[in-house]
Formats: structure tokens, C-alpha cells, sequence
């Protein structure tokens, strides 16, 4: 089932580890569609093999965030 949250498709856990390297995180990304509220995302999922934004579970984006911060450090 494919779910949708202010017109953008969630990629939970599950449909990421299907195929991780389709999906990346883009940080301040000018083209970003603008949350409900009207304002700029920090933070948002894109999927490559569709040139989609997408929204991540806070799993997703956890893993995301873990591992930037790991590469921050080495």
C-alpha cells in the first residue's frame, strides 16, 4: 500500500530496504516542494529511479542522518 502525507509519497523502512541506493537525502534543496505551512524543508528524501521528492519514516531518516554524521566524523 502506498501512502501519501501533503501529497507526498512516505518511504518507510520496508520499501527502503528494498533498494536503498535509489533514495538519497537532500539537505536545503531549493527545489524542494515547500511544506504545508508554507516554509522551506531542511531536510527531504528524493527517489532517483522515479525523480520524486519523498517523504522518510523516522526510521528512514535516522539511518539517513547516522550514517552523514558518521562520514562527518571520518
Amino acid at each position: 500500500m502506498v501512502r501519501f502525507k501533503d501529497g507526498i509519497r512516505i518511504v518507510d523502512m520496508k520499501n527502503f530496504n528494498e533498494n536503498q541506493n535509489r533514495f538519497e537525502l537532500r539537505v536545503e534543496d531549493i527545489n524542494a516542494p515547500l511544506c504545508s505551512f508554507g516554509n522551506q524543508r531542511k531536510c527531504i528524501g528524493f527517489d532517483t529511479e522515479k525523480s520524486e521528492y519523498v517523504r522518510f519514516t523516522k526510521s528512514v531518516l535516522k539511518k539517513f542522518l547516522l550514517s552523514m554524521e558518521k562520514q562527518n566524523v571520518a
